[in-house]
């Protein structure tokens, strides 16, 4: 078998980086992430329906992502639940993007769609405190709010089928999920202070599917050739990672301060990759192949065989190893609660995403195999360039409760897009961002409120001229005129909504004034009361005083304690107009004062 170097024999070394070409692509597309074109929005429908401002105001489970530091705090609906709770809520949101690319001719393409799919986004999510005065455990479940957008592979122009603008951009991503499992726990050794501490397992499964040019600028000169066109599909499973988050909330009152972080990390893994060959007749025959472990031994001519079988040989699989930097996240807020039942806060929120400037691709050992039925080409390491920016997003937003019963909220925030015009394209959409929205909570039943949410992101339009992505294409050299891809206008809409539960523990009564047993103040009033009130024909005796005289009417029993003998005899009636003085009235106990009820907004006092 003869094994030929790419610079002797270019043309035919077409498929040589395709799997580093599209894993660039397609691991890029789904990372985990929280903005920069990865995440569009911020994610919880409570949260979102303060404009994303949860920084100081964290209370409920959500906490465990925004400030982990708010799981020391509880959230009633006028602040006096317990910390105890449970939170389940989804989120769905309807991203589309209209796009007219200009090609590498400078001619304006027919306008394509790209739609999300409705995925719901949710959270579960509880809080604990095992009896323990100072220390708070939260849980939970969550799945990043990402936009999974579905591009056409054809469009219909005067009833002529031609391919779609975007195609070297993102077919694809359906199949692509992302799942977060939080634990945090919170000390509050004073009810003025809060921190957390906390961290996130991140797994993640992703599908994409693109296409990729093998055009080389001699045998083809049309680089946009549809011919030379082919399609990858990319199934990464099973990738595992991790990051750490800690939080503080300093509450003195009437301000509340809260800042949190999370961690960088690195998103590492290896995908398979499968290729369907380009329609053009140098392309025939040729197919990827590894020579990993006991596939190196493994001839040409037994997979050859075994794909003209109409199957699939083990070793077609072709991996590659990959690597992804993730950015610092750092949270701050400011919330005031000087107006009785309000709270407003003032959020920052800053992403580090310059750390990501390049896809690092290594493949294991995988090759382009029977190029004109004699020639295989080894893929080597391609570092591919992203050059992201950093995200600041500036936030506001307020909550209002109403007799314990409903909660009103808004806000919203505007962030800076994460890629500049140079790298911007269909399969990173991204943009400048305002966002809006409005929500509500409503008390169903004692400690169970509904949640809900609508708003709407304005990503602002981008006309890019000036684009340095190149067409993706695996010739080796490189074919000497480049193409991009990502010159065009970029409209961008995103309306979305959301739905929720949450379980508060309820409040305690209130206990009575201290040192005083429970019940003692009101069984004394009930006393008072009672004697206070005797029936006329059940006349109440004093134990110390004189003895009953039977002979005596009532109303004269006790008249008068001292024996001397009165003005008139025993037996005479009083004169009209007269009557017998009544006993002293003893002053009835005082019945105990209530504890008063706290106003929305305060916090239940430590245990």
């Amino acid at each position: 078998m003869t094994r030929a170097s790419v610079r002797r024999a270019p043309w035919t070394a077409r498929f040589v980086a395709l799997v580093a070409s599209f894993l660039a692509l397609g691991l890029t597309s789904g990372a985990p992430a929280r903005a920069g074109g990865f995440h569009l929005l911020e994610r919880g429908t409570r949260t979102l329906g303060r404009g994303g401002a949860m920084v100081a105001g964290a209370g409920d489970p959500s906490a465990l992502v925004m400030n982990v530091a708010g799981l020391g705090y509880e959230e009633g609906s006028s602040g006096r639940g317990g910390r105890e709770q449970f939170l389940f809520d989804l989120t769905f949101t309807f991203l589309e993007v209209r796009y007219e690319r200009i090609d590498g001719g400078g001619r304006r393409e027919p306008a394509v769609l790209g739609e999300s799919e409705p995925i719901p986004i949710p959270t579960i999510a509880g809080t604990f405190d095992f009896g323990l005065d100072d220390l708070t455990f939260g849980v939970g479940l969550h799945a990043p709010n990402a936009v999974i957008l579905t591009w056409p592979e054809a469009i219909t122009v005067a009833g002529e089928e031609r391919a779609a603008p975007q195609r070297y951009s993102l077919l694809s991503m359906q199949g692509s999920a992302i799942l977060g499992v939080d634990l945090g726990i919170a000390y509050r050794p004073i009810p003025e202070l809060s921190i957390g501490l906390g961290g996130t397992l991140v797994w993640g499964s992703f599908a994409a599917r693109t296409t990729l040019s093998s055009c080389d600028g001699a045998i083809c000169t049309f680089p946009e050739d549809p011919e030379y066109d082919s399609v990858a599909q990319l199934t990464l499973g099973s990738v595992v990672t991790g990051t750490g988050t800690a939080g503080v909330i300093w509450d003195p009152g009437p301000v509340r301060i809260g800042l949190s972080m999370t961690t960088p990390y690195v998103l590492s893994g290896a995908a398979d990759i499968r290729v369907r060959p380009p329609s053009a007749a140098a392309f025939e025959g040729a197919f990827a192949r590894s020579r990993e472990g006991a596939c190196a031994s493994v001839s040409n001519a037994e997979i050859a065989a075994q794909r003209e079988a109409g199957g699939r040989h083990p070793c077609e699989t072709t991996l590659a190893d990959f690597s992804l930097d993730f950015p610092w996240i750092v949270r701050l807020g400011v919330q005031l609660d000087a107006v009785e039942h309000l709270a407003l806060e003032a959020a920052v929120v800053w992403e580090a995403w310059s750390t990501q400037r390049e896809v690092t691709i290594r493949p294991r050992e995988a090759w382009i195999a029977d190029s004109l039925g004699f020639l295989d080409y080894q893929v080597g390491r391609l570092d591919v360039p992203r050059y992201m920016s950093d995200t600041i997003s500036v936030r506001l937003g307020a909550e209002y409760t109403i007799d314990d019963l409903i909660q009103l909220r808004g806000g919203g925030y505007y962030e800076n897009g994460a890629f500049s015009d140079a790298y911007l394209q269909a399969l990173t959409i991204d943009s400048d961002k305002l966002v809006v929205a409005i929500g509500a909570s409503v008390r169903a039943y004692d400690g169970l409120f509904v949640d809900a949410l609508v708003g709407y992101a304005h990503l602002f339009p981008r006309n890019v001229r000036t684009s340095r992505v190149p067409q993706p294409n695996p010739i080796r050299p490189s074919p000497a005129e480049v193409v991009y891809v990502g010159n065009g206008d970029y409209t961008m809409t995103a309306p979305f909504f959301g739905v929720g539960l949450r379980w508060v523990e309820p409040a305690p009564s209130p206990s009575p004034p201290t040192g005083e047993p429970e019940g003692h103040g009101a069984s004394e009033a009930i006393e008072a009361t009672t004697s206070e009130a005797a029936p006329p024909d059940e006349p109440a005796s004093d134990a110390s005083g004189p003895a009953l005289d039977p002979d005596r009417p009532w109303y004269e029993q006790g008249a008068s304690a001292s024996p001397s003998p009165s003005p008139r005899a025993h037996d005479e009636e009083p004169a009209r107009g007269e009557s017998a003085a009544p006993p002293p009235l003893e002053p009835p106990s005082a019945a105990p004062r209530r504890a008063p009820r706290p106003r929305a907004g305060s916090r239940r006092p430590r245990r």
